[in-house]
């Protein structure tokens, strides 16, 4: 297990290939939820053998408690250093994986932009979706694009992964590989001050499988 770093995004990792999601720290009547290997979740302090994390499933958020030896934390994976960062693109890579993230400007006027109710400074939504970053402002930067390359097999993150992402910053990214399981996180912190959020892609397979959002706090 790595050092007390927390929170931080982390998958579940059984003997039994499942683990038991608890409502309360303790054995007990109070299974909420099962969740199998691989499956990415937020993790907090632990508080005694037990640790506290958030997780996304069915399109809801939830929480509860596992033991904290059923999971591995995406950084005690092999590490994929970065190699540059220059003009808005950071460039990470090993003998085997490259990744290219590339940051472009935000124009509001290619964008659908919903304000709160009774204001019009306060942003609410862009093209209908929850904002990431940008904490009711107008934000300045958005992802462009994030291309992977695993050894032979080339890999464009699809839109949908991108969308909805603000404020990135480029230096803060990481990246960690699998190589038991075949696969791929890139995960960074990202805020314009305020609107800190944390948001991790998987590619399993070379092929992207999700992104999920977090509020390390």
């Amino acid at each position: 297990m790595s050092p007390a770093i927390f929170g931080q995004f982390a998958i579940v990792s059984d003997k039994d290939g499942f683990v038991n999601v608890r409502t309360t720290a303790e054995i007990g009547n109070n299974i909420s939820d099962k969740l199998e290997n691989g499956f990415v979740v937020y993790s907090f302090e632990p508080n005694g053998n037990w640790i506290n994390i958030d997780y996304k499933k069915k399109g809801k958020e939830l929480g509860g408690y596992i033991y904290k030896d059923r999971i591995k934390f995406v950084t005690d994976f092999i590490k994929i250093p970065q190699k540059s960062q220059n003009d808005g693109i950071l460039k990470l890579g090993n003998d085997q994986i490259k990744i290219e993230i590339r940051e472009t400007k935000f124009i509001k006027e290619n964008h659908k932009l919903t304000f709160v109710k009774n204001s019009n400074t306060l942003l609410d939504k862009i093209d209908g979706y929850q904002i990431f970053g940008a904490d009711g402002n107008i934000p300045r930067r958005q992802y462009k694009s994030i291309k992977v390359k695993i050894n032979k097999t080339e890999i464009e993150l699809p839109n949908i992964a991108l969308k909805n992402l603000y404020e990135p910053n480029l230096a803060n990214h990481q990246a960690t590989y699998d190589e038991k399981n075949d696969t791929l996180y890139i995960f960074s912190m990202n805020s314009d001050g305020a609107g800190s959020y944390e948001v991790i892609w998987v590619i399993e397979k070379n092929k992207f499988k999700e992104r999920i959002e977090a509020y390390g706090f």
